[in-house]
């Protein structure tokens, strides 16, 4: 581990976020320090659910192999309306996978976290420090210094970047000064975790009873693990909800009680929320410090993923001087509107669910049960998640540009490999000639691409760049498409444009 002295970036907050983009910028060398102010992980699940990207990412950091070990699949979400029946579906997208690992996984988070934690105990360049209480920021235009309370008193770290992953009440965010857009969702619900301990009766699926009378979710999670979310209801307080007694009674028309142990009961506040500014000079919010949402489509963790896997390239190439300050700057551009995106599809589920006015309801249910009728009866979950519509992309990268790459299983010199194992920087994958065969150039934005030519085995990636048109993309550290069309060298020519580089000579 490193002493102190001047770190390239400071975060705060070492939950699955911070944790993750430590790691991001641990094994690129980067001298990373995280600061937490509890001495260990939480020890409750939260987040329960893991989607594509998120497995992707963990595969960047050799970790989701142990991840996704003993997840069970997220088969999708059934939604029945006043009289019990199905209202609407949501399913998970089936195999082939596009972005080559499950659609969504459930997990239990506090073993996710260790495995996290442990991993960026291996890199040298990064200090963890615990109990460690931020009480005062201080930035000029070359460092931020943050003051921390802490057993052994009080100390100051200083980074050339400061990066907040510090939750919901985020100091960081605190100081920036960054005011929060209301987003106009605010309800309280019990969460109650369980674990199975017989045979009961169960829906097969996670299920949203949207019951006037009482809306609760039923969450299948990994194992015999199991989730109710129940709203407190107009006229209850949340301190009612202190009284085990209450929440099995209104467990009981879901769930035989007797049949599980619970884990943890807690009243949450599910609401909508995002911050306004993302960056105050060399400071940055992630996470929920960046914004919050209802659970209800499962993407408040994922989300936060997504902005670590959005700004740790964009430190790591501004550090090394492979761009210049000015990179950054997208990060918002590119996070913000996706998340007000995706946050408004979980409201408009949350208020399905949550719907208390049983004329209201009956009017949702006919509404809905029409919407089936007309355009069938099941909504693909990944195909609720938009695209990057506007920031470090290639303006004339065609309709690709934004959304994210396909990552098929290759074949190279008889060995088997997910293709993101084989590339970095900014690849560029094109069609060869031969049977599904690419060729891929990496590090495309530097002084020396390297190229290579592997096989498509299962024709995942050949088979998508055929169906659309195009002969080639260029595809960003993050695994978004930058740019995807038929002509090779004018891309490149634009990309090195963007990165005020020359031109390098064609890879041989």
């Amino acid at each position: 581990m490193t002493g102190d002295g001047l770190y390239d970036v400071l975060i705060l907050g070492y939950g699955p976020v911070g944790a993750t983009l430590a790691n991001l910028l641990g094994q690129e060398g980067h001298r990373v320090a995280v600061a937490e102010m509890h001495p260990e992980v939480f020890d409750k699940p939260r987040a329960v659910n893991l989607d594509q990207e998120a497995l992707r990412l963990f595969q960047r950091i050799g970790l989701a192999e142990q991840i996704s070990h003993g997840c069970v699949p997220h088969y999708g979400t059934n939604f029945l309306g006043v009289d019990g029946e199905l209202i609407k579906a949501i399913y998970s997208a089936p195999p082939p996978y596009p972005l080559g690992w499950p659609a969504n996984l459930m997990f239990i988070q506090p073993e996710a976290e260790r495995l996290l934690r442990e991993r960026v105990e291996t890199l040298d360049s990064v200090d963890v420090r615990l109990e460690h209480t931020a009480i005062a920021f201080e930035q000029t235009r070359d460092v931020v210094t943050v003051a921390f309370d802490t057993p052994s008193g009080a100390r100051k770290v200083r980074a050339r970047y400061l990066v907040g992953c510090d939750g919901a009440n985020s100091p960081t965010r605190e100081w920036m000064g960054a005011q929060q857009t209301d987003l106009g969702f605010s309800e309280h619900y019990v969460v109650v975790d369980a674990w199975i301990t017989r045979d009961t009766p169960l829906p097969s699926r996670t299920t949203q009873y949207c019951y006037p009378d009482a809306p609760t979710s039923y969450v299948i999670c990994s194992g015999k693990l199991r989730r109710w979310e129940l709203k407190i209801l107009p006229g209850e307080s949340v301190d009612d909800y202190n009284d085990l007694g209450r929440i099995r009674a209104r467990l009981a028309p879901f769930v035989e009680v007797d049949a599980l142990k619970l884990w943890r009961s807690a009243v949450y506040h599910f609401n909508a929320r995002v911050a306004d500014t993302w960056r105050k000079g060399r400071a940055f919010l992630a996470g929920d410090a960046a914004h919050t949402m209802p659970p209800f489509l499962g993407q408040g963790l994922n989300s936060g993923l997504r902005d670590a896997a959005n700004l740790s390239w964009r430190l790591s190439y501004v550090l090394r001087g492979k761009a210049g300050e000015t990179l950054l700057e997208s990060y918002q551009t590119e996070r913000r509107p996706h998340i007000l995106a995706v946050t408004e599809i979980t409201k408009d589920l949350g208020k399905i669910v949550g719907e208390t006015d049983p004329a209201k309801a009956a009017c949702r249910d006919q509404r809905l049960r029409a919407e089936m009728a007309e355009s069938g009866p099941v909504t693909v979950r990944q195909a609720l998640i938009p695209p990057i519509a506007h920031g470090f992309l290639d303006k004339e990268g065609g309709i690709l540009a934004g959304t994210l790459a396909p990552q098929p299983r290759v074949s190279r010199d008889g060995e088997s490999h997910l293709l993101d194992d084989l590339t970095s920087g900014f690849s560029m994958v094109q069609l060869a000639p031969g049977d599904n065969l690419l060729a891929v150039t990496n590090d495309l934005e530097t002084d020396s691409p390297a190229a290579f030519k592997c096989h498509d085995t299962e024709c995942l990636l050949s088979g998508s760049m055929q169906d659309h048109g195009i002969k080639m993309m260029i595809v960003r550290p993050d695994g978004v498409i930058w740019s995807a069309g038929a002509d090779p060298a004018e891309a490149i020519e634009r990309l090195c444009a963007a990165f005020k580089k020359p031109v390098p000579e064609p890879c041989q």
